[in-house]
């Protein structure tokens, strides 16, 4: 019994440190900045947001490709969240954030997902269904220049873009997520900004 008490708790502390310390590379699914490929769900038929899978140019650099993706967004309230499709703590928190995410994007936020190939495809793909947004993968070049650029310490992290492409939040070299009244308030806020 002690010994299976201890090996759960060793697993459980590999996950939780696993997503903390674990090196992110991510790989591109084609070279069309423009390209979208949509994944349907019962909610999308509904008429709410629906998940979108995007493509990013694999032979931009991490910045460039960083770039590019923010410009989709120009004029819009934009939440970026870093994640994989392994990682317990990423999950938790978009089941978490689900609780405000519509309302907020009745009101005109978007959610922008990037993961990278630590995600196994088909279960990234298939993950889709349940978390609505625009969804990325970057080449493990991009990402490692990316982490590196913004000092990402692990997953989850976030930043939000306000309409003129401003970063106004971000817990990139801290990590975690901040909770739902601390995200609610950052959006709405640039929301509510002219």
């Amino acid at each position: 019994m002690n010994k299976k008490l201890l090996l759960l708790s060793v697993l459980l502390l590999t996950a939780v440190v696993g997503c903390k310390n674990k090196s992110y590379n991510f790989v591109s699914q084609g070279s069309n900045s423009d390209s979208t490929e949509q994944v349907s769900t019962d909610e999308a038929a509904e008429g709410t947001s629906q998940a979108q899978i995007r493509q990013v140019d694999p032979a931009l650099s991490g910045s460039d490709a960083l770039e590019a993706i923010k410009k989709n967004y120009k004029g819009k309230v934009a939440f970026f969240d870093f994640w994989a499709t392994w990682c317990p703590p990423c999950r938790a928190a978009m089941r978490e954030v689900d609780q405000i995410k519509p309302e907020l994007q009745k009101q005109g936020a978007v959610f922008v997902y990037i993961t990278g190939e630590t995600s196994p495809e088909e279960e990234w793909k298939n993950s889709l269904t349940e978390i609505h947004g625009d969804h990325y993968r970057l080449t493990d070049k991009q990402w490692q220049e990316i982490s590196n650029n913004l000092h990402i310490p692990g997953i989850p992290v976030y930043f939000l873009l306000d309409r003129k492409g401003e970063m106004v939040f971000s817990n990139l070299t801290e990590g975690g997520y901040p909770g739902n009244d601390v995200v609610k308030k950052v959006i709405t806020q640039a929301l509510n900004q002219k």
